[in-house]
């Protein structure tokens, strides 16, 4: 609009230019037929700028309708598109499932959170606490059975207990083992022992299939929580591992100094021996269960699962002993 504003502007003046000329002509009568011819000029040239302005003007409004025009076009267009869209079928059953894809996403994360925070506080359970397995999957419980080397706070519980001020094995040749057990009463326990590191995986792999087939064993904690006296330890039967002793009543180290044997529930399978033609056994309690041929479950036979589980891994079991028994004791000797 402006440009066409322009031009009407340079016609007028064009206009009052011309006319300007004309009266000055009129005055003087010997330019009488100049002026005439003039003047035709002079209205022929207006003319014919009035009509290449008009022409402008009418190009430029038809330029300025078409323009509009496209832009209506361009609207309705847009319009249609976003009609067309609204108009399109909406698949119920597609989004439904990906609504029901993103919800399982979302539950699985809370899940894995879930499961992170639980595994976590477990991990940090003291041996002998109970834990509910009901909803844990194969992996999660392989997590509980574990190896580590001795860190400074289990070596602080050991220190002065089963490992003697005399000891002579390096902490740096044991393993403390992490593990789950089946109790007497069916539940799951957290279970502990520390082993010599030759040993170690070997322990791992007959708690974990022990577990498996729910062999039943009813403690599993650090000697140390008996102030390494092997007497109490045995009589509350607690299975339990390296403990820097002296066999008892001799002056022969024990193969648990080592960390290379291991007692499976002491009380059930006590050590049985005849010394100066007396039967001695150990524990103590453990005397109503020297008779072999009665029915136990807690007895360990050969060829049973407990048995067959170590004895695959190369350990040896006392028995088989033969000038005593000890039911309780398995043991591995390092090839020198």
């Amino acid at each position: 609009m402006g440009g066409r504003s322009l031009k009407l502007f340079r016609i007028l003046l064009l206009c009052v230019f011309l006319g300007s000329c004309s009266r000055r002509s009129l005055e003087k009568s010997d330019e009488l037929i100049t002026q005439d011819n003039d003047i035709n000029i002079y209205d022929q040239i207006l003319n014919e700028d009035i009509d290449m302005a008009e022409h402008e003007v009418l190009q430029e409004e038809n330029v300025f309708a078409m323009d509009e025009r496209q832009e209506e076009d361009n609207e309705m267009s847009v319009n249609e598109e976003v009609q067309d869209e609204n108009d399109m079928p909406i698949n119920e059953e597609l989004l439904d499932e990906k609504a029901m894809s993103v919800n399982e996403e979302l539950q699985e994360y809370k899940e894995m959170v879930a499961d992170d925070e639980v595994l976590a506080h477990i991990l940090d359970l003291t041996a002998g606490s109970v834990i509910n397995t009901n909803d844990f999957t194969k992996e999660m419980i392989g997590s509980f059975f574990y190896i580590e080397e001795l860190n400074q706070e289990i070596i602080d519980r050991i220190t002065g207990k089963s490992y003697k001020e005399d000891a002579d094995i390096p902490y740096s040749d044991l393993r403390y083992v992490r593990l789950l057990h089946r109790g007497f009463d069916g539940l799951t326990y957290v279970g502990e022992m520390i082993v010599n590191k030759a040993i170690a995986d070997d322990v791992l792999e007959i708690f974990k299939e022990l577990y498996e087939i729910e062999y039943p064993i009813e403690k599993i904690l650090l000697i140390d929580d008996y102030d390494a006296d092997d007497l109490l330890s045995m009589a509350d039967n607690n299975s339990s591992a390296f403990n820097y002793r002296l066999i008892e009543g001799t002056n022969r180290r024990s193969v648990h100094s080592d960390g290379l044997a291991i007692d499976i529930n002491p009380l059930y399978n006590p050590y049985v021996r005849t010394r100066d033609g007396k039967l001695e056994v150990l524990p103590e309690s453990g005397a109503a269960y020297v008779d072999r041929d009665k029915d136990n479950d807690y007895y360990i036979r050969k060829d049973d699962p407990c048995y067959k589980a170590f004895i695959s891994r190369g350990f040896t079991w006392g028995g088989e002993w033969k000038n005593s028994k000890d039911y309780q004791h398995f043991e591995k000797k390092l090839s020198d």
